[in-house]
């Protein structure tokens, strides 16, 4: 399969270096490791480093981590503009990064992380973009700070606004979740912002008749859609799904993590159960629009031009409910401080400490790699406690179930539903 770069004024997609995994050899290219760059490429490269920096250039605090890279707050030492580099951390990432910098230069909205430059560091191209005060929307949900129902439906309709965007611009995102959306903690409320597009690729066309290949499984299980899962044809409405998961944490205010959210055998939304999770004041609309958005059929998912449209109607109403204010912040409720980012990022903390008692918790922070094959990975989830084992390629890997006390292990047959990486 080609993959494709964003370049030129039209968005243009063009063959870039193959993932690891994706074709024999590499081509020699500007830098070690990186295939050869199609002249219009080297245009839009110039581009996307207008704003060329080095890592010289900044006072540096790490402030998180990722599988692909490390995350930086920086502030420049000249003239103290607060910024975010995003550092990657693996060779064969520097695909992935380049054409993340040309997506997101080409990338304009509200609700989409805004890009500042690159970062040039060891020969390799690093993104800078906008600092983003309030952590991100897992670590906001799982904090002490009251939300109204106003306000999740309104960081809802942000997300769901800035995925339409995108998805307007041909592309989808592939790696949605509750942790790749970050707060902005304003004074009159809090604002979405959808970032992370190392994973984002040119929204498939298949014309009818015509031979279709699958994209490759990427993503973060969690909140994969069944078909990605299954190594099946997938496209943009793979985007919906991950996105109903981050309703379900929206609502619930709980974990993707499967210990927490329930799911189905396969891989969907355990709806009867979840439903028992959610208090009565929930608005039932908002509800019913996260189970919409984790159908089974991608064909039967909305696309975001109706997500936005019901979200907008439902604010409303709710807002209409919950009585007229100057803000979104309901009754009572302090406005956000500009250190909140410190505060959440602590309150986080708690999040960890319960996540590492789950069986799932250090698959849950796994990326699925183009270049890693499903076969390596048994991924699945059950109430009682797991044991799980990665194999080699070719080889058959063991999932087994034990329950509390009890020292013999039970094989469970549909456990390897999340192991389909062929």
């Amino acid at each position: 399969m080609a993959l494709g770069v964003l370049g030129g004024t039209d968005m243009e997609w063009e063959k870039l270096p193959r993932r690891p995994g994706e074709g024999e050899g590499e081509a020699a290219g500007p830098w070690p490791g990186c295939g050869r760059l199609r002249p219009s490429s080297y245009r839009a490269l110039r581009s996307a480093v207008s704003t060329l920096a080095r890592i010289d250039d900044f006072y540096c605090e790490k402030i998180g981590a990722g599988f692909f890279s490390e995350v930086f707050k920086v502030r420049h030492r000249q003239s103290g503009q607060i910024m975010v580099l995003k550092m990657n951390k693996l060779t064969s990432n520097r695909g992935n990064m380049l054409r993340e910098v040309q997506l997101m230069n080409r990338l304009s909205h509200p609700n989409i992380l805004r890009f500042m430059g690159v970062c040039v560091h060891q020969g390799q191209l690093h993104a800078l973009t906008e600092y983003i005060n309030g952590g991100n929307l897992e670590q906001l949900l799982d904090s002490p700070v009251p939300l109204s129902w106003s306000m999740r439906v309104k960081l809802a309709l942000d997300i769901a606004r800035g995925l339409r965007y995108l998805h307007s611009k041909g592309i989808f995102h592939r790696d949605l979740t509750s942790k790749n959306c970050l707060v902005r903690c304003e004074a009159n409320g809090y604002t979405a912002v959808v970032g992370d597009f190392g994973l984002a690729e040119k929204i498939p066309t298949y014309s009818e008749g015509s031979e279709k290949e699958p994209l490759a499984v990427v993503g973060s299980p969690y909140w994969m859609a069944p078909e990605v899962l299954r190594g099946e044809i997938y496209n943009e409405k793979a985007d919906v799904f991950a996105y109903g998961i981050i309703l379900c944490e929206t609502i619930a205010r709980i974990p993707a993590d499967p210990d927490y959210l329930p799911r189905t055998e396969d891989f969907g939304l355990d709806v009867t159960t979840f439903r028992t999770m959610v208090g009565i004041d929930c608005p039932a609309a908002f509800l019913q629009l996260a189970f919409h958005c984790c159908s089974m059929q991608p064909t039967s998912r909305p696309s975001f031009l109706e997500i936005t449209q019901c979200l907008e109607g439902i604010l409303q109403h709710q807002m209409d409910a919950e009585g007229s204010r100057a803000t979104l912040f309901s009754v009572g409720e302090n406005v956000p401080a500009s250190g909140t980012a410190a505060t959440l990022s602590g309150v986080a903390g708690r999040a960890a400490s319960r996540t590492e008692q789950s069986p799932l918790h250090e698959l849950g922070t796994q990326h699925l790699q183009p270049d890693q094959h499903l076969s390596r990975m048994n991924f699945c989830f059950c109430k009682n406690h797991l044991h799980f084992s990665f194999a080699a390629p070719r080889e058959e890997a063991t999932v087994t179930e034990k329950g509390p006390s009890d020292s013999s292990e039970k094989p469970r047959s549909w456990l390897r539903a999340w192991s389909m990486l062929t």
